[in-house]
């Protein structure tokens, strides 16, 4: 391998990777699902580990993150993480299993917050918690949270058991709603752009447009203009909608529209000077079907055909320029014009103004054709846009800024600046305050929080926490107005107040602290061995603090109380202060004195169960304790009365009340007789269990009962015709029975201690048929169609309209009842019966038919632009709308009762109203209106004065068929009709000088009517110019007076304008006389003068320019101005000569090789200099030259200083170019490619060997002249047996060959073989010498091309079968060659896989998350089979070097199980067949489905697809490659000289088999082969 030795400094995105290992509570490795947030919440990736636990992040930049980890069997934990510049290895995350948590996975969704989790066992219902509140509780395990979108939310799981006691709460996943995409998009196109727009989405922070499916930007507004498309294409455009992540939402529809035909620009236009016109011509431009004549950028005419004459305001600049107008109505480009681009002005009316924030606020008017606008802030572009406002926000307050706007065209070109706008944002100020306490102490209030909240005290905007000396101070965007302080103190109390800021700092604000509410109250209650404290709730407090003998010893949240254990007789004092959300003490509680005492016996008690309530279970009572050491006698009491003093340890009570509670409490007597304190026992004798009153209830197929439900009954015993059918714990049971059979019941209750009470009465009842099922309505106008399904065993059915029978039916399913009122409620009922027409419960359903829909009047207006229409306001009580038809046709429809239809002028047009109801009924059409606009006078009307004739202009207006000119006399204000044309421009001719003439115009439609005449507009006549040359030069750079090879020159001349009026549309041009003009002289067009006033001079300047090759002669030109009233200038001859150059012959003439030890050889692997001479062996002189070097395939890097660009090389002068190398083989080559100016191309390859003597640099010759022709200083190294003695075989056909080898992957897990490059080089070689192709003849055509690795989209541009290499190569071969046809042979080396079950290759770009990134061999297939259907295409042969089981990927590999050896000796040797000729001698081998070829396709694999392919330890090739070279080479043939495809496969696989299982046992490689002609012969050897 080689190495180039540079220093680069390389800039990478700062990314990172986090990674490490999951374990379990025991530290074994576990399969984890981990969950990645960053510090905003925002999802980043979920990764599912193998069951090593190892995970990697990859592409993470700086920042904290979260980790959520789940593993099988309730494994669950969180982790949290920080990269600061470094990646984050070698975690060991261990998980804790908690069976009873659920865990959860959160999909953000356009329709909310997505929640999963697993079924887990004894659970009753799950709560859900989002941001820790309770939004929803659920039986099930998927739950959708329909949040607005914007915002994301945190959420939990907490599961409920059967028990009702609480699981363990979820780990904390987030999520939120995407937002919705955008609606009412909109597509515009205008020649090659389309203009996108939609309305705004809530919320959104921008959009993603895709085109095609693909994105193409991220826009911040509501619109888009896509620029520069393909002509006359059809696009689909797609949006999606950005949330406060950036995370986008669905994309919308696709928006189809196609971009218009392309509009040629006119070309060869002239211009004919004539009396007082221009006479304008030019050629026909593809997809214009009118012309726009344009004057100074202005349009000033409209034409059908390729010519015009064209008035022109006198005094004014003026050029011309012509562009075609589509279809469409859109413009083309212009014409090639000597003018200067019009631009807009900026808006005359801005308003800017602020929000009291630090945000302000501009918008302006609309400039009439501008295309958008630039806002600048502070001379400073800030925004371009096509709206009208912007809002500038987050500035810097209390600051002053100035803006103004410009005016763009459609090509971007910026008009003039507004004037400057002046806008401040507002002042802020400071409060500095102190807080008092109730004393009116400052200095005592320490550790107290402060906060500022606006005026109503929602919104918090600053918080203070004061240290000492009780002052606070705010000053964080305070501007003036009213403001809320709050303020939490210390043991000081708390207080607050309002304060208002104006137009300056406030100080010493005092805030007064009071502890009133916020001291508790205590108590202390004596326990055996323990004290409880009690205390009072205080609001405010987030929890309390007690102190015992003045020492604090518990924090309580969430209770008033708290419990001491302490040894009885000790006296104990205690207090409790509370404590704020702020951890701030208040004020202290009174202090209590207590000591507890001894305890009472530990007592069981219980109540007799089990049995029947005759026995007295569920209310007898035994009570037994445990004898207390040191005590004799025991006090026990019932409902505070002394039942018995006694010695004894049980007691029995008997006949106590049925659910009755009673209280018992036993205490210690002490020797002295002193009581102890009492423990209390509360017990409550069962409910009595009672017979039940059931009730029967006849139902559809069965019998139901009921009775009053017990809360403390168990079960219920149910007895049907004396048996007990069922055990139930619901108080209800329905029996499913036949209908029409009488049944009887009972039911004993059991509660839940298991005791029986006695059966209820008997009871009897019997089932009912079923009513119809899918009983529905269809209601249309005022009839009702109604429809229903058949209930099997029912002789028929009863349908009811408001209690009345309306049909009865043994087998209709439908019923259509009409003729009935509008808009009134109807009942229908309908149900079954049997036989002896009884009848079951109905279903019924209530209807309401349609109101009648009535016509309307309508009344119409018209005016210049509209016609307004307006009708009578519809009865209808439901939701009903207007219709508007204009000449039959929907116009639009709408609620209100009134419309304005603005409509081209010039049309009658004729409208009807028809109201519709909201269910889609149309009424009869109102009256008929027919109206018209006329048309208004002429807009953008001018009147210029000229050279004996007045000039009018005007702007097309829509529906004008004619204009009338009328003059006017301004003594008289008479009006004379001077002409009536059809266009938008006139000149009145053949008038006075220096008169004024007076006019005005009206519009025709056509219909003949004629509309308002225009304002009254005048203009003046003008007298001639006249031009005089007064200078003329030939300048050139080189100071030789003559123009050389690549060298500028001009032509300069100077004119005046002598005469007495402006001359305008001065064109100047040269004319070459004789044989003046050749292709290696270029003379850059003058653009036209637009006006050149009295007395002024113009210089007019030819640019000359000679090519390369320029000739050595004199040039001749003659040198023309014409002028636009006839006024042309004399015509003027100069002449001057050109000079031809000399071309170089730049040469690599020698080179030497030096090391670090001064010896002349490449050392293996390390580094040497190599010195090259580069000699300019020519008398020409060299300009802008380059030498660039190249590397074969053994290099690995590329140098930094490969390319050089060179200026001058003198003849016979030489430069040495130096670089490291390094080497790992011992042979390999440099190439190195010549470029000089006269675009002559030179590669010339350096053969170099490690360890053999070179030239040193004193060595190298320099060459004089005569130079040598044919100079070569490297010769090819011969490397390989392979590489010799290639015969050069004869094909049948010609052969395109392709070569491909992909050993490169940007992926660096992928791994490729070694051989690829060596084989890649061989086979090429073989291409060449065995089939006698060359270099053209081969894709690539130099087989570096795809060195670096060949793209997913390379293969796809290679095998493309209409514009890919292989076509067009095809194509390109054949008409060069004149054959009618060509076979296609094709080798790939590389690696494969199996992705989504398709057998793919790996390009360089494969990503196991993308699809498109992988190539199918059914891709290939499809490519080739496609092409194979030119008929200029013969066989198609491929070998493929290549297996599917690359170790990145997942592997299917199949081991080869040897045959038992006693089983083969058992086999009876069976006669062996005679071969047919040409049959393979290979052994049979089931051919793979997935990898099979269309039957026209031969095709070779280096091994079955469940095999892997081998590298040969012997040569650099694999083994695959190095027999198939083998067999090419001759080693395949049976004798006969011709290499057939079976010939071939049989020795490949029979040598790659056999080698390969001597390598790797049971592990082989073995070839396969699909042809359907194997007997094709594939070359004849010599």
């Amino acid at each position: 391998m080689l190495f180039f030795m540079v220093n680069t400094t390389i800039l990478f995105s700062q990314e990172y990777t986090i990674s490490g290992k999951t374990l379990n509570e025991s530290g074994k490795k576990l399969a984890t699902r981990i969950v990645l947030y960053d510090k905003d919440k925002r999802f980043i990736e979920t990764l599912s580990t193998p069951n090593n636990g190892k995970f990697k992040f990859k592409k993470i930049p700086n920042g904290s993150y979260l980790l959520n980890l789940y593993g099988d069997d309730g494994h669950s934990g969180t982790e949290k993480v920080s990269i600061d510049g470094a990646n984050v290895s070698g975690l060991e995350l261990q998980l804790s299993i908690v069976p009873d948590q659920p865990q959860l996975s959160v999909k953000s969704t356009g329709e909310g917050a997505e929640i999963n989790w697993r079924q887990l066992s004894d659970i009753l219902e799950y709560v859900i918690y989002r941001d820790n509140n309770e939004i929803d509780r659920v039986t099930n395990t998927k739950y959708i949270d329909k949040v607005i979108p914007g915002k994301t939310y945190a959420y939990n799981i907490l599961p409920i058991k059967n028990d009702q006691s609480n699981g363990t709460r979820s780990v904390t996943e987030y999520g939120k709603r995407l937002m919705p995409f955008p609606l009412n998009i909109k597509a515009e196109a205008n020649k090659n752009m389309v203009t996108l727009s939609w309305d705004e989405v809530k919320d959104a922070t921008g959009y993603k447009i895709y085109r095609d499916d693909e994105l193409i930007q991220s826009a911040p507004e509501n619109s888009y203009a896509d620029y520069k498309l393909k002509f006359e294409t059809e696009f689909n455009y797609s949006i999606s909608t950005l949330d406060h992540q950036s995370e986008e939402g669905e994309k919308s529809n696709n928006i189809f529209i196609t971009t218009h035909p392309e509009i040629k620009r006119p070309k060869g236009l002239k211009a004919e000077g004539g009396e007082n016109q221009v006479v304008l011509t030019w050629k026909e431009a593809d997809n214009s079907i009118k012309y726009f004549v344009y004057q100074n950028g202005v349009l000033v005419d409209s034409t059908n055909s390729l010519t015009s004459s064209i008035m022109t305001e006198a005094g004014s600049e003026n050029c011309f320029s012509i562009s075609g107008v589509d279809q469409y109505g859109s413009i083309g480009p212009r014409s090639d014009a000597a003018c200067d681009k019009s631009v807009f002005s900026a808006p005359d009316t801005v308003l800017t103004s602020n929000d009291k924030r630090n945000n302000n606020s501009i918008s302006w008017n609309l400039v009439e054709g501008a295309s958008t606008y630039n806002l600048y802030r502070d001379n400073k572009i800030l925004i371009n846009t096509s709206k009208l406002e912007f809002v500038d926000k987050l500035l810097k307050w209390d600051t002053e800024y100035t803006y103004h706007l410009t005016s763009l065209t459609d090509e971007g070109s910026e008009g003039p600046k507004s004037i400057d706008y002046i806008q401040k944002t507002p002042p802020i100020y400071i409060v500095n305050g102190v807080l008092i306490d109730e004393n009116g102490e400052k200095d005592n209030v320490d550790q107290a929080k402060v906060f500022l909240y606006d005026s109503l005290g929602t919104t918090l905007l600053e918080e203070f926490v004061v240290s000492r000396n009780g002052k606070f101070k705010f000053e964080n965007e305070i501007i003036s107005g009213d403001y809320t302080i709050m303020a939490y103190g210390n043991g000081s109390g708390n207080g607050g107040g309002r304060v208002k800021v104006i137009n300056q700092d406030i100080n010493d604000l005092k805030i007064d602290l009071s502890t009133e509410g916020l001291r508790p109250t205590i108590k202390v209650e004596r326990g055996v061995g323990e004290l409880t404290v009690h205390w009072t709730d205080i609001p405010q407090a987030k929890s309390y603090n007690v102190y015992k003998n003045d020492r604090l010893i518990q924090s309580v949240t969430g209770d008033t109380s708290y419990l001491d254990i302490v040894a009885p007789g000790i006296e104990m004092t205690y207090k409790v202060m509370s404590v704020d959300i702020y951890d701030l003490e208040g004020p202290e509680s009174n202090k209590i004195t207590e000591k507890s005492s001894f305890g009472p016996p530990e007592t069981t008690i219980s109540i007799l169960a089990g049995g029947y309530t005759t026995e007295g279970s569920g209310r007898n009572i035994n009570l037994e304790w445990l004898p207390v050491p040191g005590v004799e006698n025991y006090a026990l009491y019932r409902d505070g009365e002394l039942l018995i003093k006694q010695s004894e340890t049980k007691f029995e009570e008997r006949e106590l009340e049925w659910n009755t509670e009673y209280l018992y409490e036993i205490n210690s007597i002490d020797k002295e007789g002193v009581e102890g304190v009492n423990a209390k026992y509360n017990i409550k004798t069962h409910p009595e269990v009672f017979a039940p009153d059931i009730k029967v209830q006849s139902e559809i197929n069965g019998i139901s009962l009921s009775w009053d439900p017990l809360e403390t009954i168990k079960s219920y015993k149910i007895f049907r015709n004396g048996g007990n059918i069922a055990d139930i714990v619901v108080p209800e049971f329905v029996d499913a029975v036949t209908p029409g059979i009488e049944y009887c019941y009972t039911v004993a209750l059991e509660d839940t201690h298991k005791t029986v009470g006695p059966k209820a009465e008997i009871k009897c009842g019997k089932g009912y048929f079923a009513p119809p099922t899918n009983f529905t309505a269809k209601v249309i106008r005022n009839q009702v169609t109604l429809n229903w399904e058949s209930i099997s065993g029912a002789s028929g059915y009863n349908l009811y309209r408001n209690n009345e029978l309306i049909l009865e039916t043994e087998d209709l399913n439908d019923f259509k009842d009409e003729d009935l009122e509008f808009d009134v409620d109807y009942l229908y009922e309908i149900c079954s019966y049997d036989k002896e027409k009884y009848e079951g419960p109905k279903v019924n359903l209530e209807v309401k038919t349609h109101e009648k829909v009535l016509e309307t009047s309508l009344f119409a207006d018209v005016d210049l632009e509209k016609v307004s229409l307006r009708w009578n306001k519809s009865n209808l009580k439901v939701d009903h709308s207007y219709r508007i038809y204009r000449d039959n046709e929907i116009l639009d429809e709408t609620q209100d009762t009134s419309f304005q239809d603005f409509v081209p002028a010039g049309q009658y047009l004729c409208y009807i109203v028809r109201v519709v109801d909201k269910f889609g009924t149309e009424s009869p059409s109102s009256n008929k209106e027919c109206k018209k606009v006329l048309v208004n006078y002429p807009k953008l009307l001018s009147v210029t004065g000229d050279v004996k004739r007045v000039l009018f202009g005007w702007k097309y207006m829509i529906g004008a068929v004619q204009y009338n000119i009328y003059s006017v006399d301004k003594e008289t204000d008479s009006l004379t009709l001077i002409s009536k044309t059809k266009g938008n421009f006139f000149q009145h001719q053949d008038l006075n000088f220096d008169t004024e003439y007076c006019y005005q115009v009206s519009c025709t439609d056509a219909d003949g009517d004629e509309g308002p005449r225009s304002p009254t507009m005048c203009g003046w006549v003008l007298p001639p110019p006249h031009l005089t040359l007064i200078e003329r030069r030939f300048v050139e750079s080189s100071g030789n007076n003559q123009l050389d090879g690549r060298e500028n020159a001009w032509l300069m001349y100077k004119v005046v304008n002598d005469g007495k009026s402006p001359a305008r549309e001065l064109k100047p041009w040269l004319k070459p006389l004789g044989e003046t003009m050749t292709s290696s002289l270029k003379i850059d067009s003058v653009s036209m003068i637009p006006v050149l006033d009295i007395g002024d001079t113009a210089t007019i300047q030819f640019s000359l320019y000679a090519k390369l090759k320029v000739e050595s002669q004199r040039r001749y030109f003659k040198f023309f101005v014409e002028e636009f009233t006839g006024e042309d200038l004399d015509p003027d001859t100069i002449s001057f000569k050109t000079l031809e150059v000399e071309p170089p012959n730049l040469v690599v003439t020698d080179f030497s090789i030096t090391n670090d030890w001064g010896q002349n050889y490449i050392p293996k692997n390390e580094t040497a200099m190599i010195t090259i001479r580069v000699q300019n062996l020519s008398t020409g002189k060299s300009d802008t030259a380059s030498v660039k070097f190249r590397r074969d395939e053994s290099f690995i890097s590329e140098d930094a200083d490969e390319l050089h660009q060179l200026k001058f090389i003198n003849a016979g002068e030489y430069i040495d170019f130096k670089f490291e190398i390094m080497s790992r083989e011992e042979k390999f080559t440099l190439y190195l490619e010549l470029y000089d100016y006269f675009e002559t191309r030179k590669t010339i390859p350096l053969y170099l060997e490690t360890m053999k003597h070179y030239k040193s640099p004193e060595e190298m010759v320099v060459y004089e002249t005569p130079y040598p022709s044919d100079l070569i200083v490297s010769k090819e190294i011969n490397t390989s047996e392979l590489a010799s003695n290639i015969p050069e075989a004869s094909v049948g056909n010609d052969i395109l060959g392709v070569v491909l080898g992909n050993r490169n992957f940007n992926d660096p897990k992928i791994e490729s073989p070694q051989s690829t490059g060596e084989d890649v080089k061989l086979i090429r070689k073989y291409f060449k010498d065995l089939f006698n192709l060359e270099d053209h003849s081969i894709i690539p055509s130099q087989y570096w091309l795809f060195d670096d690795g060949i793209t997913s989209d390379e293969f796809s541009t290679i095998f493309d079968p209409d514009f890919g290499y292989i076509k067009k190569k095809i194509i390109s071969l054949l008409e060069y060659s004149e054959k009618e046809s060509m076979d296609l042979m094709l080798y790939y080396s590389g690696e494969g896989t199996t992705y989504k079950k398709e057998k793919v290759l790996i390009p360089y770009d494969a990503d196991s998350n993308k699809e498109h990134t992988f190539y199918p061999i059914s891709k290939i297939y499809e490519n080739l089979a496609r092409l194979q259907k030119m008929k200029q295409v013969g066989e198609i042969t491929i070998f493929m070097d290549v297996d599917f089981n690359n170790k990145s990927f997942e592997q299917n590999i199949a081991q080869v199980i040897e045959e038992d050896n006693k089983k083969k000796k058992k086999k009876k040797k069976k006669k062996k067949k005679k071969k047919k000729k040409g049959a393979s001698d290979a052994e049979a081998v089931v051919l793979p489905k997935e990898i099979e070829p269309p039957s026209s396709i031969t095709a070779f694999y280096a091994s079955d697809i469940n095999q892997l392919s081998y590298d040969s330890k012997e040569s650099p090739n694999s083994i695959f490659t190095y027999y198939l070279l083998q067999g090419l080479k001759g080693d395949a043939d049976n004798g006969d000289k011709e290499i057939t495809i079976s010939e071939l496969h049989d020795f490949i696989q029979k040598n790659v088999k056999s080698r390969t299982t001597e390598l790797y046992k049971n592990l082989p490689q073995t070839p396969i082969l699909y042809s359907a002609d194997p007997n094709r012969v594939l070359y004849r050897l010599p």
